[in-house]
């Protein structure tokens, strides 16, 4: 008899969480990377980049959502 294959890398549970984990420091490493390659004398780190993306939010919907 074949045995079949569990369909789950380490739980049926964790496996959103870690997916979820994995693409989101993936996201913010590449973010990160071309902000140092865009400008390389500002300040990169990942708490930076949030703050600046906090600022660039606000300003966009207290201008009426982009209108």
């Amino acid at each position: 008899m074949a045995s079949i294959a569990q369909p789950w890398l380490i739980s049926k549970f964790v496996d959103p969480i870690f997916a979820v984990f994995i693409g989101l420091s993936a996201a913010t490493l590449r973010i990160r990377r071309e902000q140092l390659e865009k400008y390389p004398n500002e300040n990169a780190t990942p708490l930076a980049l949030w703050q600046k993306g906090v600022r660039m939010g606000t300003s966009y919907y207290r201008r009426g959502m982009g209108k």
